[in-house]
């Protein structure tokens, strides 16, 4: 149990606390699977179970993958192992570079290592550095008078023999500087050289990006294509039949992320889709819903779905595994960067999606130019100038500084040409909806998402971000029903959906739904999931939990904590912000008064 996992004689308290400060961070904030994951990994072997920690358990146990998961040929356990060291590199590189007990999973193992950090020590300003200490009046380093002058005074003015800097004490000194000086150079050679091949590696990339751009370019340009037939394409087999492939065929097309092939889209260009969905029967009452890469034989993807389902059931389970299979993001995108399968398009739209799943001024900076490349080599894709309108919106309010004087206009520009290029694709409309919300304007914003609802009710992606739109506007009714619908669709989500539905729970006094939302923020640092608690707390009468979220509050000195109001009236109406900050002061939380607008 210890000595396997590199626990040796640390304290597991301490480690414990090292994995809250992860999960807690910034660094992990987005993405839901790595903490899952991460939680999962450190628990069992704290438990004495790391003999567990495999990929068909960690498969069943966090990925709710069945009996007949084969980890050698379904990549998701070794995909999601990788972004998790790589959140733990990035982590441990910023917010996390000061910690005391570092955790970390080594490649080829699931099983984790924790590391004692030694800090070192601060230099004793008083302790012998190896060059010898002038004594006051000895004259190093100062005038020595005119010559002549006191002569008479000489042995007076002679220093004691201990002071005395002998040949050994000047050579000892020039040593010691000259080795300071030339760990100093070394140092400024090393930084520059660093940054010297950080330079050329950028510039190398960026030309093999654009040379692989251009031949896309002209490839698609010569078979008379379009960008979308860059896209990974997907079929069905004939195993899928009845009520469910009719489900399937209207789901597949709507996602825009792929391309579907029916039997007429096979040509002598196309002879098969990249990607194929089988329905294998599992018992009498089930179906097993495998998706498989072609090519590879791989399994990267399954999920059940009960038999004899139809109407809304049926709707519901369908959209769960197509949203968890088709966007970028799912298993087929991540199933082709994993196998360095990318494309220059489908390269750019995996890193906006990163960017989205953990925001830093890199990964804006990477995305964003990648789009812009993609652009530039004549490749008109609508996802493209749809990603560009969202990262525009991120550069306004995240402050990056690419590109310089970016407007909310522009983003708002952009997501128009997606849509003129893409009228019936959901992910334009929802770029556009995005772009006009930040921009202020909430009743547009809305007409847009409830298009891309309407195009696409399967991606249940979209159903949340219309439902925080609709939260935005102040329909809170409508609201509740379309994010109870996603959350409970879709087991594993994103915290905001949890936040969306505890507002709309809230604003129309379903305060079942507001503990079961507020429940879903446990693990998260941020202020206003802290204060969603809180109010949940008071609710339920839970006098522990709400006294221990109000010291929690009140510990805090940040944007929210010194006017709720303001922060709340940025998504969602004046009314409605008023109540949450009253129902705030009546949990006990003191805030500034609310004043009736």
């Amino acid at each position: 149990m210890g000595d396997a996992s590199g626990r040796k004689r640390i304290d597991p308290a301490d480690i414990k606390i090292a994995l809250n400060d992860i999960l807690q961070s910034e660094t992990f904030a987005r993405s839901e699977r790595s903490r899952e994951l991460l939680k999962y990994i450190v628990e069992r072997d704290l438990d004495g179970e790391a003999d567990r920690l495999k990929g068909f358990a960690i498969a069943l146990d966090v990925f709710d993958r069945e009996d007949n998961f084969d980890p050698s040929t379904d990549a998701v356990v070794r995909v999601q192992a990788g972004r998790l060291r790589d959140l733990l590199d990035t982590y441990y590189a910023g917010e996390g570079s000061g910690v005391a007990v570092r955790i970390t999973i080594p490649r080829g193992t699931y099983v984790p290592v924790y590391d004692a950090v030694v800090q070192a020590p601060a230099p004793d300003a008083g302790a012998d550095a190896g060059v010898p200490e002038f004594p006051a009046g000895s004259g190093v380093g100062g005038s020595a008078g005119p010559p002549g002058k006191q002569a008479g005074a000489a042995e007076q003015m002679a220093p004691s023999a201990d002071q005395i800097l002998t040949n050994r004490d000047f050579d000892r000194m020039f040593y010691v500087n000259m080795r300071l000086f030339w760990s100093a150079l070394t140092v400024v050679v090393i930084m520059l050289t660093g940054i010297l091949v950080l330079l050329i590696n950028n510039s190398v990339a960026d030309n093999q990006l654009k040379v692989e751009q251009q031949a896309l370019a002209a490839m698609l340009k010569a078979r008379g294509f379009s960008a979308s037939e860059a896209l990974p394409s997907v079929a069905l087999s004939s195993d899928v039949k009845g009520g469910m492939r009719t489900a399937f065929e209207d789901a597949i097309p709507r996602f825009g992320s792929v391309v579907y092939r029916n039997d007429a889209a096979v040509t002598l260009d196309h002879p098969l889709a990249d990607f194929f969905i089988h329905a294998v029967q599992s018992g009498k009452n089930s179906f097993n819903i495998q998706l498989y890469h072609r090519a590879s034989g791989i399994l990267i993807g399954t999920d059940q779905i009960p038999a004899y389902l139809s109407g809304r059931r049926l709707d519901d389970n369908v959209a769960r595994i197509m949203s968890r299979f088709l966007p970028v993001g799912g298993s087929i995108y991540a199933f082709l960067e994993s196998d360095n399968r990318l494309n220059p398009l489908t390269r750019c739209l995996v890193l906006a999606s990163a960017y989205f799943n953990d925001q830093n001024a890199e990964r804006h900076h990477a995305a964003y130019r990648c789009h812009e490349s993609l652009i530039e080599a004549g490749i008109t894709s609508a996802l493209s100038y749809a990603d560009l309108a969202s990262l525009t919106v991120e550069t306004v309010t995240d402050k990056y500084d690419y590109p310089l004087d970016a407007k909310l206009s522009d983003a708002v520009v952009r997501a128009r040409r997606a849509v003129e290029l893409a009228p019936n694709s959901a992910l334009t409309h929802r770029a556009l909806g995005r772009a006009l919300l930040v921009s202020g304007e909430r009743r547009a914003a809305l007409d847009q998402m409830r298009e891309a609802f309407s195009l696409n009710r399967y991606d249940l992606g979209i159903a949340a971000s219309y439902g925080n739109t609709l939260v935005a506007v102040g329909d809170f009714e409508p609201a509740l029903g379309v994010l109870e619908r996603a959350a409970k669709a879709a087991p594993v989500h994103p915290t905001w959906w949890d936040y969306g539905l505890f507002v709309a729970a809230f604003q129309t006094g379903r305060n079942d739904l507001v503990a079961v939302s507020s429940r879903n923020l446990v693990g998260h640092d941020r202020a206003h999931y802290c204060a969603a608690r809180l109010i949940a707390a008071y609710l339920e009468g839970n006098k522990e939990l709400q006294l221990r979220m109000l010291s929690d509050m009140q510990s805090r000195d940040n944007v929210f904590v010194r006017d709720p109001l303001a922060f709340y009236e940025k998504i969602m109406p004046r009314a409605a912000a008023q109540k949450l900050v009253s129902a705030l002061s009546e949990a006990g939380m003191k805030v500034p008064s609310v004043h009736e607008g």
